[in-house]
Order: C-alpha cells, then structure tokens, then sequence
C-alpha cells in the first residue's frame, strides 16, 4: 500500500474535488491500521501549544515524537473514527489550549485537554489529543478529538 506523508500529498482539496479516497492512517510501518476517511469537511486548527504529538519524517521510517505539532484535524465525534485508541483521563496540560474562535460570539475557544490518542491497533502514539471545552460538563461523550496532521500517512486512491 503505497502511503505518502502529508508534504508529499500534492493537493488534498484537489484529491477530494476528484473524489479520490483518501484514509488517514496508523504511521508506523509495521501496522498501517485505517484510523479515519479524509473528506472536504475535516476541519483543520492550528494550535500553538498543544501535546507532543508523533510527526512523520518519511513513511519508511518510524515517526519520532515533536514538540513542533501545531495543525490538528478535529473530529467532534469518536465514531467518526475507524480505529483510534483513546488514555484514561489525566491531567495532560495544566492550563486549556485555544482551538480556535467561536465564530458566533467571536470568543476564543478553549478545551481542557484530558486524553492523548494512540492507534488501537498497535497502541502507539500519541497522534493526538482529546479534550472538553472549558466550562463543558465533565463527560466523556463531551470529547472533542484533534488528530495531527503530521501524525498519520495518508493513503490517496
């Protein structure tokens, strides 16, 4: 299965214009596991101080984990996702991270980061995060999810 890292995708909008599939998947060479179809609707946000996540140097090699993740494909609901592994709660980052502005009132939105997300398939990572809107009730089905984009190879038809 011929997978690419996210700089040698040519044109991803341009991949889903043409509606040639596209699955974000596991980066480690040895599982490939399907994490979640790419589609015109995957919201991307740039977050400047979010977890260390897993980036991808070259899809032959293993991924190393960077400090440096700052684009995250959001993902409102977890049964959007084929396959993703998802820690217990812990206190990840003791202040919230903005995700992005609400664009309705214009506010800052902020999540409280609770959860770092792996493949569930070979249970490494993190290749993301999850976490509540600050002031949301504390409940796992109030998770929103943030994949990095650097943190899976894509696989483009």
């Amino acid at each position: 299965m011929p997978v690419k890292t996210r700089n040698e995708v040519v044109d991803l909008k341009q991949a889903v214009a043409t509606k040639s599939p596209i699955r974000l998947r596991c980066p480690f060479a040895n599982c490939r596991a399907g994490i979640i179809p790419y589609s015109s609707s995957t919201q991307l946000n740039v977050i400047e101080n979010a977890p260390a996540c897993v980036a991808i140097e070259s899809p032959t090699s293993d991924p190393k984990l960077s400090s440096s993740t700052t684009e995250f494909y959001r993902i409102d609901d977890v049964w959007d996702f084929d396959n993703i592994g998802v820690s217990k709660p812990s206190e990840i980052l003791p202040e919230p991270i903005i995700v992005g502005t609400n664009s309705q009132e214009g506010e800052q939105e902020r999540i409280d980061v609770e959860r770092l997300l792996i493949c569930s398939e070979c249970d490494r990572g993190p290749l993301g995060f999850a976490g509540i809107i600050t002031g949301g009730e504390k409940d796992h089905r109030n998770l929103k999810y943030f994949l990095g984009q650097d943190s899976v190879v894509y696989d483009v038809k």
